[in-house]
């Protein structure tokens, strides 16, 4: 073949694979607020997400609504259309949709599974917490402990951000993977870095450390990055052991920390679920009009990437419907085994012995013999 047409189908294949690449993309609205409909992006998923960071109990912004498009090789290939809400709100926390181009709106958010979000019941030990208040309702449960001074306290809280807190759900890790996980703790960055925080989501599940038991074989850089009002703190660097190594970057046009970037470690116990939504490892990027959020979790350990599977995630409405199929069909499985026992004892009955009927001449049968015996004893009487 010539060198020219060869040259030219390699292009046209070349072509192919990138207009296949380009239509796996979905178009979401990228914007901030609950009805915006404002500028767009391509990603794998649209998603939109409560934003509300903090440090400690302080909020960076008010929280709002930021609408965009999520990629990256932490996502899962199969994440169905839902929204989740709190109860009694017509506000989503969390939405993933690909099924339409800008399935992001508002409107065609309402025609996606929606699920409530399972607030839990946790101890509240701190000075967050108010003097008659020993529990508190959240997302999620914290333990928070300074190596350094040894303090501890313990409260709830939401995810602040996309994407980085559901990852982190039912471990320890070290620095706190977001502002949001320390309370009062740390009251400036370099306080943050003996800091080791536990999120979990089941009731009173921090009224002790959760103690992750895993092998800890991952050697991680901990270290973390804060600009607020255009000035740049940083702490040092150490390392820490872990199941996994994670970092987490926020760059945001919105409130008064304009990035906020940190590397740690994390063991999970093993209580809660993987996320339906995340793999165990990889990278997700979150990008908005006025925020971009990344994640990465990585680890060698192949045992760990396997606990963090068998733990995923089923979706309610699936596994509600997998057993209401399985159900109909043990259901109907015993409707066969009946049908096959009738069928038994009716041909059990049809075999069953019967005796034979007695002749309708019997009786008289019976009185000519008597008949004889008698005349038999009246003629030997006479002899």
């Amino acid at each position: 073949m010539p060198k020219t047409k060869c040259r030219l189908n390699h292009s046209i294949l070349l072509l192919l694979i990138a207009q296949i690449t380009i239509s796996d993309a979905v178009k979401c609205h990228d914007c901030v607020g609950l009805n915006c409909m404002g500028s767009f992006c391509e990603g794998d998923y649209c998603m939109v997400s409560q934003y509300a960071p903090r440090w400690g109990y302080l909020p960076w912004i008010f929280s709002t609504v930021v609408k965009g498009c999520v990629n990256g090789s932490m996502l899962a290939k199969d994440i169905r259309d839902h929204c989740e809400y709190a109860e009694g709100s017509d506000e989503p926390f969390t939405c993933f949709c690909n099924g339409k181009d800008l399935c992001n709106t508002r409107g065609k958010l309402r025609n996606v599974e929606s699920e409530d979000v399972e607030l839990v019941q946790c101890v509240c030990d701190g000075a967050h917490c108010r003097t008659d208040e020993k529990t508190c309702i959240g997302e999620f449960c914290t333990y928070v402990i300074n190596h350094a001074t040894k303090q501890v306290e313990k409260g709830c809280t939401n995810a602040s951000v996309p994407l980085i807190e559901r990852r982190a759900i039912g471990s320890c890790m070290t620095p706190p993977i977001t502002g949001a996980m320390h309370h009062t703790i740390a009251k400036d960055l370099p306080n943050l870095l003996p800091v080791e925080s536990c999120i979990c989501g089941t009731d009173y599940c921090n009224s002790e450390k959760p103690t992750p038991t895993v092998p800890e074989k991952e050697k991680c850089t901990a270290f973390i990055e804060m600009t607020t009002m255009g000035t740049t703190m940083k702490s040092r660097n150490i390392s820490c052991s872990g199941e996994y190594c994670f970092t987490a970057t926020i760059k945001s046009e919105l409130g008064i920390i304009s990035s906020y970037r940190t590397l740690g470690c994390a063991s999970f116990t093993g209580e809660d679920p993987l996320p339906e939504e995340l793999n165990p490892t990889g990278c997700a990027v979150f990008s908005s009009e006025n925020v971009e959020v990344e994640t990465c979790f990585k680890t060698s350990d192949k045992s760990a990437v396997s606990r963090a599977l068998a733990s995923k995630q089923i979706p309610y409405k699936w596994s509600l419907r997998k057993y209401q199929t399985l159900k109909a069909k043990q259901m109907e499985i015993n409707e066969e085994i009946k049908e096959e026992e009738k069928e038994k004892d009716e041909e059990i009955e049809e075999e069953e012995p019967t005796q034979p009927p007695i002749p309708d001449d019997s009786n008289t049968t019976m009185i000519t013999v008597f008949v004889l015996i008698i005349i038999c004893i009246l003629g030997s009487g006479i002899v």
